[in-house]
């Protein structure tokens, strides 16, 4: 039975996925509670993931949605597919935009977009979620300059780097623009040190968790499909890293992940 004490949100997670590996959302949002984690966002990736995740919304209260486009998509969305994304974003537990960003991490079958389309794809996602005042979920990998450059050419918006990937050096600039940083279950593998050390510097009010389920389970349960219930292994490794406890660090992160996607207390 989950302590008392202990509220968590998992920032980032995919339960239409997670269904499709057969773990229904039902059974998710259950065992989530049972953990401790009272809420969860699931991401949308385009328009059918981001309608599905609407649905989920609409099913669970406990479940909040993005509506995004990954940069695995291979072309930029068209003009009815921008209308149709403003269209879910109306919606009242649509959060913010993402995930969407840069991933530089090529090879044949998983992201073959050329970095020109990428960059011009989150351009056109900051642009809209500054229009819609809306926070942006990011996904970002192995393009951390052209990141913040974009970052820093665009219009204002609230950032939550997603699945935080990179060195301290990035968190630190990460930080420094205001951006919140959400770890996942990889920072507690045991060859992740520069991942590690980026966690320790974050700065507290800049800290939040995820899972990013049902890919990157945490120790112990690595080899596994992740779940939001699981944010709560990665919490309490982060709080010992950082020197915390985990009622403290749990605290903390949830009310960052309300104040940065205006997740309402339940």
């Amino acid at each position: 039975m989950a302590d008392r004490e202990v509220v968590l949100i998992d920032a980032h997670c995919h339960l239409d996925e997670l269904a499709r590996r057969g773990v229904a959302a039902r059974e998710a949002v259950e065992q989530a509670h049972r953990a401790g984690v009272h809420q969860m966002v699931t991401s949308g990736d385009g328009l059918l993931d981001s309608r599905a995740a609407s649905v989920l919304a609409e099913a669970f209260p406990e479940v909040f949605f993005t509506v995004g486009w990954h940069p695995v998509n291979p072309l930029p969305p068209t003009e009815a597919e921008l209308i149709q994304m403003r269209e879910l974003l109306a919606h009242p537990k649509a959060l913010a935009v993402g995930e969407v960003g840069l991933d530089y991490f090529f090879r044949p079958g998983y992201l073959e977009t050329p970095p020109e389309v990428q960059r011009e794809v989150f351009a056109t996602m900051l642009i809209l979620a500054a229009e819609l005042a809306k926070p942006v979920v990011i996904h970002q990998r192995q393009a951390h300059a052209d990141l913040l450059q974009l970052l820093d050419d665009g219009p204002s918006v609230t950032g939550i780097l997603h699945c935080f990937s990179g060195d301290r050096a990035f968190a630190e600039a990460a930080a420094a623009r205001g951006l919140y940083c959400s770890f996942a279950g990889n920072v507690t593998f045991k060859s992740a040190r520069d991942l590690q050390e980026a966690a320790r510097a974050v700065p507290s009010e800049l800290l939040l968790v995820e899972t990013d389920a049902p890919f990157l389970a945490p120790e112990p349960h690595r080899g596994q499909s992740s779940q939001p219930a699981m944010v709560r292994a990665t919490a309490q490794w982060l709080a010992v890293w950082r020197g915390d406890c985990l009622e403290s660090l749990s605290a903390v992160t949830t009310e960052n992940t309300r104040r940065a996607l205006g997740i309402p207390a339940p």
